[in-house]
């Protein structure tokens, strides 16, 4: 009777997570919270697929260090977690020293000793959104068939929010990006601005008064000219160019913005005493891509500058780009 109180009130947690927020961090941190409460684990992960990769990562990690494995990426078919990923189903893996689907990369990073693994898909129709991974049960023994299915279940109560947060991100991301070039608008840049000029609290970590930015600022020399002499639609791929090649130069965390018609801002993280190396390899990147052939033409050359300090200081960052782009169009005139 106690255990079917706890189901019971566990699963009405769950519904409360899938009605109160609509962003995956939240809900993320919520389900994994119950997870803990109501499972005898030594530790539990959630992996989310990159979509872009077809790789799964750790984004919630209790029982280890989460450092550890911060950089680990596991693919398709790779370990348990891998197969549930490819498979699309739940496997429970008693000893893992007698099944050949295990993978012991993670124990080796972290140390780890892996005797059991119950690990379950978050998946929504046929989207798979992640794995949530039990490892060990922690009073020793064996995981259940019940706490299987009623890992299976939360897992499934997961997917539904995370159908519905990818919906409403889907609905931001559109709001906040440029339909031309797909890549952030000038209303996203305001929001960065806004963030990075937020007064610091109290309880602001040091590091984060201690990160820096490198910023790069592109505008395209005689842009007019192309789109008068071969018409607007091949002025749109000039610009959907250009921007494949700053974005082939920059990480997935960094920033690349469509400010203007033919203008373009990349933002690019940094720890502040890396900011300047970092400037300087960009300048030569840009040295390299500020002038190419479009098939059938045009010749297209664009104008660069760059600059680098504490992110706090953005906006003047991103001034100082702007004064060395138009130093560099005016000296490529002369």
């Amino acid at each position: 009777m106690e255990e079917l109180f706890r189901i019971k009130k566990l699963y009405s947690s769950i519904g409360k997570i899938i009605t109160s927020s609509l962003e995956f961090p939240a809900i993320q941190d919520a389900i994994m919270e119950e997870v803990r409460l109501f499972f005898d684990a030594e530790n539990w992960s959630l992996m989310r697929l990159d979509s872009n990769t077809n790789e799964l990562y750790f984004v919630i990690v209790k029982g280890i260090d989460a450092r550890t494995v911060e950089n680990i990426r596991l693919g398709r078919g790779e370990g348990i977690a891998g197969t549930v990923a490819k498979t699309k189903k739940s496997i429970f893996v008693p000893d893992t020293s007698k099944d050949r689907r295990f993978c012991d990369r993670v124990d080796r990073a972290t140390g780890f000793k892996t005797r059991s693994i119950l690990a379950v898909p978050i998946i929504f129709g046929d989207i798979l959104y992640g794995v949530i991974e039990l490892v060990n049960r922690g009073s020793g023994g064996l995981f259940t068939e019940m706490e299987h299915l009623i890992l299976q279940t939360i897992a499934d109560y997961a997917a539904i929010a995370f159908a519905n947060a990818a919906l409403y991100e889907q609905a931001l991301e559109r709001s906040l990006s440029d339909p031309l070039t797909g890549l952030l608008n000038h209303a996203r840049l305001e929001q960065v601005l806004a963030e990075a000029e937020k007064p610091a609290s109290p309880r602001r970590r040091r590091r984060d008064d201690e990160s820096g930015a490198v910023v790069v600022m592109v505008d395209v020399d005689d842009f007019k000219s192309i789109n008068d002499g071969y018409g607007h639609p091949r002025g749109d791929e000039v610009l959907k160019e250009i921007s494949r090649k700053l974005k082939s130069r920059l990480r997935y965390n960094d920033m690349l913005f469509r400010i203007g018609g033919d203008e373009f801002l990349a933002i690019i993280p940094s720890s502040l005493d890396q900011a300047e190396k970092i400037e300087k390899r960009f300048e030569r990147e840009m040295k390299k891509l500020s002038h190419f052939s479009m098939e059938g033409g045009p010749q297209v050359r664009f104008s660069y500058g760059t600059s680098a300090g504490p992110f706090q200081k953005i906006r003047g960052l991103i001034q100082k780009a702007d004064d060395g782009m138009y130093r560099h169009k005016g000296a490529a005139k002369s």
